[in-house]
């Protein structure tokens, strides 16, 4: 009886030690793998291009005499469309899921607006051919960027400060109407670098550990800005009563808002991989 309750009390111990072992085994199988999780925190350099919207609002003015109230003429709402390609460099530091970070860019561009006075009847002073253009070949802008990142995508909100280098070409026709008007021909340029403000958002994803793919949407308002037009010299009346010599410094109030969507690809320098158990 004893030698069999010695061999049932051996099969139970032998028993629980394999349970044991067993159990330990399934312990370890079972633990979780370290997962990767991205990390946005880091600097980068890349490439970007799209397509802008422009639109302008341009009004001439044609100073008289003394007393004598300012010729203006609204040239109205003038649009046009162009391609945009240049760069941008940034860095990022992500705090939890949360994302901040800054990024300065520079883009080429081509775009111009125009408008010639062709109608029979204008404000005095305004006459027929006077030609107004307006035109730009670069933007840049520094902005500061918020966003929530999920794993290796990153929605974010971008905000700052916008720059732009605009021309504007004003071209006084010459006129001949005796006893009227006479004016010689002047053309006169101004060339400027306008500021604003831009704001916008975006979507970026992590192809690769160093590599993201983004696209932005973003506004801009550069305000209103005032060009000299040239100085006119313009002859009025004649005949009987004494012609009145007038020396004008003309000018041009013009607002300029722009809308823009660009790809971008981006080189992110280092920047840890971290695991998440």
């Amino acid at each position: 009886m004893y030698r069999k309750l010695g061999w049932a009390l051996a099969a139970a111990v032998s028993f629980a030690g394999i349970g044991a072992a067993s159990a330990a085994d399934m312990a370890v199988k079972a633990r979780p793998m370290p997962v990767p999780v991205y990390s946005w925190t880091g600097c980068y350099i890349g490439i970007s291009a799209g397509a802008k919207g422009i639109k302008t609002r341009d009004t001439a003015y044609y100073p008289a005499f003394a007393n004598a109230p300012i010729s203006s003429l609204n040239l109205g709402e003038l649009e046009d469309v162009t391609w945009i390609g240049g760069g941008q460099v940034g860095c990022n530091y992500q705090s939890g899921n949360w994302v901040f970070g800054v990024e300065g860019d520079a883009h080429a561009q081509k775009w111009g607006v125009s408008s010639t006075l062709l109608g029979p009847v204008f404000p005095a002073l305004f006459n027929f051919g006077d030609k107004f253009e307006l035109h730009s070949d670069w933007q840049a802008s520094a902005r500061g960027r918020v966003g929530y990142a999920q794993d290796r995508a990153l929605f974010y909100i971008t905000g700052g400060a916008a720059f732009t280098e605009v021309r504007s070409y004003t071209s006084w026709a010459a006129t001949a109407f005796p006893l009227v008007l006479t004016r010689a021909a002047v053309v006169a340029t101004d060339d400027r670098t306008l500021t604003g403000w831009t704001i916008g958002a975006g979507v970026e994803w992590a192809a690769t550990n160093n590599i993201t793919l983004g696209l932005e949407g973003r506004y801009s308002d550069y305000g209103t800005h005032r060009f000299n037009s040239g100085v006119v010299t313009t002859v009025l009346g004649g005949g009987v009563a004494a012609p009145v010599t007038v020396v004008s410094q003309t000018y041009r109030d013009v607002r300029i808002e722009t809308g823009e969507v660009m790809a971008k690809v981006n080189y992110k320098f280092g920047g840890p991989v971290v695991a998440k158990y």
